[in-house]
């Protein structure tokens, strides 16, 4: 039997099976998908270029567990290319302007010749030299592997009065002491069937809280050459006219030196984007070229819809954003963040932190919490 299973291979899976495993606790971790990471997704370009479809960017500034936990790993970053101006796209008739953006007010200044303030449209954002991967891969590397399950879909949860039977989809049983779901809260409430039933007062915080990035959709190329840069811009674009096929567009490249990249983020909703889905790489393509001119020529077109990712995105974020409400998580509501069937079931993932929920940093912090409430667990159990 283990001590602990964690369900869940993103980030905050990973950072807890790290904290077990130093403690010697017998653990194992399941993961739905072929691959760890959870939402962190990093596609290779031409030239072996890293474009991430997920999670993009740390801040330094304000979110020190993740900024700590690069370093502690000596994985490299860049800062993301920022010299507090865009281009806006507004006609898709018109030739894009390039505008200073105020951080203060979150808008774009109506004068071409407002000076700029480098750092204002990101605020000092920083990105891994190898994608957001290398996070991933750096933590998973440091596990034993046979502790490490994918492609594990958990289907139900029985509490047996001193333990947890848990019960796959593909009919794998396993028992442990304490269980922790590091997973959206959404999916929780919505996907498993948990016996005892979990009260309705947490079943309806559960819902009410919003899945990071579950409706987004990202794009990426690498481009033949970079115009913003020989422009002496950053790369950094917003599109706003009703026929936007990417909102906002940023550079996505490696190095400064190195091959150039864009990425960006869909602008049509969830529920628009089935019938445009066959042509949305050449429609990414066209607005790009809109942007930066042909000399950017974007190669493959990489896209991540995560509407579409069962172990993503839940039917209420799908309804939230039919409606334009959704929204970012809020702080964790108290219920989610208690022990539940005396202490053997904990919820965990990036929206059931304090601080910084659904970011990395969020993700970090919740799994700093498991590990303080996991503090007495014994180390008898054996891996599954």
């Amino acid at each position: 039997m283990l001590d602990v299973a964690i369900v869940g291979g993103g980030l905050c899976g990973l950072a807890l099976a790290h904290s077990l495993h130093a403690r010697r606790t017998g653990w194992a971790l399941f993961e739905a998908r072929p691959q760890l990471g959870g939402r962190v997704r990093t596609a290779t370009g031409e030239g072996g270029v890293p474009l991430d479809l997920g999670p993009t960017w740390y801040w330094p500034a304000t979110q020190p567990s993740i900024t700590g936990l690069v370093a502690d790993l000596g994985l490299a970053s860049l800062p993301q290319p920022d010299d507090g101006r865009l281009r806006l796209l507004d006609d898709p008739n018109r030739a894009p302007r390039t505008l200073a953006f105020d951080a203060a007010t979150g808008r774009l200044s109506a004068d071409p010749s407002a000076p700029a303030t480098p750092g204002a449209v990101h605020g000092g954002a920083r990105r891994l030299a190898g994608g957001m991967a290398a996070l991933v891969q750096a933590l998973a590397s440091r596990l034993p592997a046979q502790c490490l399950h994918t492609g594990q879909v958990l289907a139900s949860l029985q509490d047996q009065g001193d333990h947890v039977a848990l019960a796959f989809a593909d009919g794998r049983q396993v028992l442990a002491r304490r269980v922790v779901l590091a997973l959206p809260p959404r999916l929780i409430a919505s996907r498993l069937h948990l016996q005892p039933a979990l009260p309705d007062a947490l079943q309806q915080a559960l819902q009410a809280t919003p899945t990071w990035m579950a409706t987004a959709a990202k794009a990426a190329a690498v481009c033949a050459r970079a115009p913003w840069r020989e422009a002496g811009e950053s790369g950094n674009a917003w599109v706003t006219h009703p026929q936007a096929v990417l909102a906002e567009v940023f550079d996505a490249s490696a190095s400064a030196s190195g091959p150039p990249a864009l990425a960006g983020f869909v602008a049509l909703a969830a529920a628009q984007r089935g019938p445009f889905r066959a042509s949305l790489p050449l429609l990414v393509d066209s607005q790009i070229t809109m942007l930066f001119g042909q000399e950017a020529a974007p190669g493959t077109v990489h896209l991540a819809d995560w509407a579409t990712e069962p172990h993503t995105c839940s039917d209420q974020d799908l309804a939230d954003d039919a409606r334009g409400s959704q929204q970012h998580p809020p702080p964790a509501d108290r219920l989610i963040t208690q022990p539940l069937w005396g202490g053997r079931l904990w919820l965990g993932g990036s929206e059931t932190a304090s601080q910084h929920c659904g970011y990395l940093e969020g993700a970090l912090r919740a799994a700093a919490r498991l590990r303080q409430a996991l503090a007495p667990v014994a180390s008898a159990g054996t891996p599954a």
